[in-house]
């Protein structure tokens, strides 16, 4: 009868500490800033911002000059527009950088799904290596103004 008791006991740490171990199959995903690549068609390139698994959803991006990096001599008259309800409240693009702020007036925010596009004049086809983003100047916060950490994403393809 001892031994089942202490078969039993081992038999639920090992249940418990296996469960413990595997806990992070169980939690949710960290949000993402995603970057899509540049989809050029003629002349015209665009690059969408989206985001992914907000809880909350989102209330503003913030890019600061120079956190957005591209090739100036590939791209031209580079602007953003926000899309699905957020408004541009300030951008600037100029010399191969950018910054902009993206909002929404609205208490919902994106959880999952693109926020802006950034449009430019393609003058030469532009590769998704050649875009880049310093993730020290980009800063997000949720409809509640709380900030949020999240994972930066630049895929290398666009399917569509």
């Amino acid at each position: 009868m001892r031994g089942v008791k202490y078969l039993m006991f081992f038999l639920s740490a090992a249940a418990a500490l296996s469960l413990a171990g595997c806990g992070w199959l169980f939690s949710p995903p960290p949000p993402k800033l995603v970057f899509g690549p540049p989809v050029i068609q003629g002349e015209y390139g665009r690059i969408t911002v989206s985001v992914v698994g907000l809880p909350k959803g989102m209330g503003a991006l913030g890019v600061q000059f120079g956190g957005f990096s591209y090739p100036a001599a590939k791209m031209a008259d580079v602007r953003i527009k926000g899309v699905n309800g957020y408004l541009v409240l300030a951008q600037e693009f100029s010399g191969g950088q950018g910054g902009f702020v993206v909002s929404t007036i609205s208490s919902q925010g994106m959880d999952t799904g693109p926020v802006a596009v950034i449009e430019f004049r393609a003058l030469a086809p532009v590769g998704a290596g050649e875009i880049a983003l310093d993730e020290t100047k980009i800063s997000m916060v949720d409809v509640g103004s709380s900030p949020l950490d999240f994972e930066l994403a630049q895929p290398v393809y666009y399917a569509r």
